[in-house]
């Protein structure tokens, strides 16, 4: 029974690999896609003034980006954490580089925290919960630095339990389990009209799901299986019986689910951060399977040789090895081979010896190794196409590679095995997974499913001490997922800013044109008023009282933007910010679209209207 319980809440070592991995790869895409942008959501000059924001989070919200307004500021701290995300990938000093990654990460989510949505908060706990975990294990850095001669890590067995494992797996878990009681509407059960109405949200929408949402014979069974895949999936995916199929059966239907998303709906790195956590569950003896089907042999019959007076070749030679998955390929020094050591001297290069004897040196080494890798095999023709180029590269590195081994020496030194988190590692999660179980717990306001009916009441009602929210905020720990609970939003929204010149023209100065703009709400909403889903969430939230604050700042954004682009001459003097709502309508109804003034706005002195009747003038609205 013990073992039974064990390979339900462990981890494999590979798939934390996997997790380490994707993990700086969507940092990264994070970074890239608000790196557009950087200047107006992280500079004072931007949408988001540091005093504005401060005040509105409160005081335990910190962040790094507090320190100043400035966009360069910003970029510099954006570099760090693209350099942390880079040392994840790579499994390079991964405890470290997990731990500034949480830092960067929690600071970019409390200096705009308007943009955010339930996906980023998963990331933040994913790193979070990484912390307790071993992930430089494999296919790291990290691993492949274990000096040869203390190379005992690596016959550490591939299933890994301890409490952060049983912490992780549930928080992955608690998005459905959690998301399920909060989805309460009778759209998801009584009705069925909840994918209906999810598909219906046009600023979300994408071209595909325009195709198939009135098809009621596939959204209302469909509505019903994710609400049920939801509620039971987070409870059989632990189940004892059945195992490894029923894990894998629940790991493809949580995966194409999320993969519907992602065809559906324009939310962003949210379906693929959630695959991402499914993908922790994969049982051992599915990687095993995996490995004995393509890397039982991987390397076989292949032999690399260094030059035993460097440390640098040998780093060299342990890293490929590492990366490229050459399990079985040997590594020795050159001058253990009388003839290998004649080759090495006459050529100032190593060598590879191919399974039918090929002696391989330079760069053309460089490509037989990678055609001998599993996974990157198909690297091989790129790198051999530049050879003449790739063998002066060689060159240079040898003549240099004293330096190089100065600095290897430096900044990759050989290490003994990273120890795995200790006692007191594990006793910090376990009070941190009761906090967070306590939290979810928390979050619903009634425990009664939406199938029941009748005058019953709420049940379970447990409301968390205040006393224990600081934590969540300081850390940043938010964990209510409420994605399209209690019911899909049956509203879309979209801005239209309609500004006058001081020659008197009307200019659409949301999309920055000069030319007057349209209140017709476009076919594809989301393709034609959103950059991204950042600015979708940003601008959604514009007309919310909540967020009222925010929109001066906006203005006066805008004026500037417009203004820099073509203001030279005649200038941008004030426009209205228009909020266009148009509610979903039940199925086989029609709606129309409401026009509602946010906000006014003068881009110099304080005058009259001038914009309405303009507008009406051009009958572009009437009263």
């Amino acid at each position: 029974m013990t073992s039974r319980l064990a390979a339900i809440i462990s981890i494999d070592l590979r798939s934390l690999a996997v997790l380490r991995i994707g993990l700086g790869v969507l940092i990264l895409a994070d970074l890239i896609i608000r790196g557009g942008d950087l200047g107006v959501w992280m500079a004072d000059e931007g949408v988001f003034p540091r005093e504005t924001i401060i005040d509105w989070v409160g005081s335990d919200r910190w962040s790094l980006y507090f320190v100043s307004g400035s966009w360069v500021w910003a970029l510099l701290l954006f570099g760090l954490a693209g350099s942390a995300a880079v040392a994840l990938i790579l499994g390079f000093r991964t405890r470290w580089a997990t731990l500034l990654s949480f830092i960067l990460l929690a600071s970019l989510h409390n200096r705009a925290p308007m943009v955010l949505q339930g996906g980023d908060n998963l990331l933040l706990l994913l790193i979070f919960w990484s912390f307790f975990l071993p992930l430089g294990a494999r296919l790291s850095v990290d691993a492949a630095l274990v000096h040869p001669d203390k190379q005992t890590s690596m016959s550490m067995p591939n299933r890994y339990l301890s409490v952060a494992t049983l912490a992780i797996l549930l928080q992955a878990m608690a998005v459905y389990f959690f998301s399920a009681f909060l989805k309460s509407g009778d759209e998801w059960y009584q009705d069925g009209t909840a994918i209906y109405y999810a598909l219906h949200l046009d600023d979300m929408a994408t071209w595909f799901a325009h195709l198939w949402r009135d098809e009621d014979w596939l959204t209302v069974p469909l509505t019903r299986y994710v609400w049920w895949l939801e509620l039971l999936g987070p409870v059989l995916i632990f189940s004892p019986w059945l195992r490894v199929p029923l894990r894998l059966l629940l790991m493809f239907a949580f995966i194409t689910m999320e993969i519907g998303f992602i065809f559906n709906l324009h939310i962003g790195l949210f379906p693929l951060i959630s695959i991402l956590s499914i993908v922790l569950f994969t049982p051992t003896e599915t990687w095993d399977a995996l490995e004995r089907r393509f890397w039982s042999s991987a390397g076989s019959g292949w032999h690399m040789y260094y030059d035993q007076d460097c440390s640098f070749c040998l780093k060299m030679c342990w890293l490929l090895k590492t990366f490229l998955g050459l399990k079985h390929t040997p590594i020795s020094p050159a001058q253990s081979d009388p003839e290998i050591a004649e080759i090495l001297e006459r050529e100032f290069s190593w060598v590879v010896v191919t399974p039918d004897g090929q002696r391989l040196t330079k760069w053309s080494a460089m490509v037989g190794v990678f055609s001998a890798s599993p996974g990157l095999k198909w690297l091989a023709p790129v790198l051999a196409w530049p050879r003449r180029l790739g063998d002066r590269l060689y060159d240079w590195v040898a003549e240099h590679r004293g330096d190089f081994g100065r600095w290897f020496a430096l900044f990759l030194p050989w290490r003994s095995p990273a120890p795995l988190p200790g006692l007191g590692f594990q006793i910090f999660a376990a009070g941190f997974l009761i906090y967070i179980l306590a939290y979810n717990v928390s979050s619903i306001p009634n425990w009664r499913l939406p199938l029941v009916t009748g005058e019953q009441g709420s049940t379970g009602e447990y409301s968390f001490p205040k006393e224990w929210r600081g934590l969540k905020r300081v850390l940043r720990l938010d964990q209510k997922w409420s994605m399209f609970a209690p019911y899909p939003r049956r509203w879309d929204a979209y801005l239209v800013v309609p500004g006058i010149l001081a020659s008197g023209k009307i200019v659409d100065v949301y999309h920055t044109v000069a030319e007057a703009p349209s209140f017709a709400k476009p076919e594809f909403l989301y393709d034609t008023k959103f950059k991204n889903y950042r600015w979708r969430k940003y601008t959604g939230r514009l007309g919310e009282k909540r967020y009222s604050r925010f929109l001066s700042p906006y203005g006066s954004f805008l004026c500037r933007r417009y203004n820099d682009a073509f203001g030279a001459e005649d200038p941008l003097t004030d426009f209205i910010v228009y909020r266009m709502v148009e509610r979903t309508p039940a199925p086989g109804q029609t709606s129309e679209v409401k026009r509602r003034q946010i906000w006014r706005h003068w881009c110099s002195e304080k005058g009259p209207d001038k914009v309405t009747p303009a507008l009406e003038a051009a009958g572009l609205i009437s009263n």
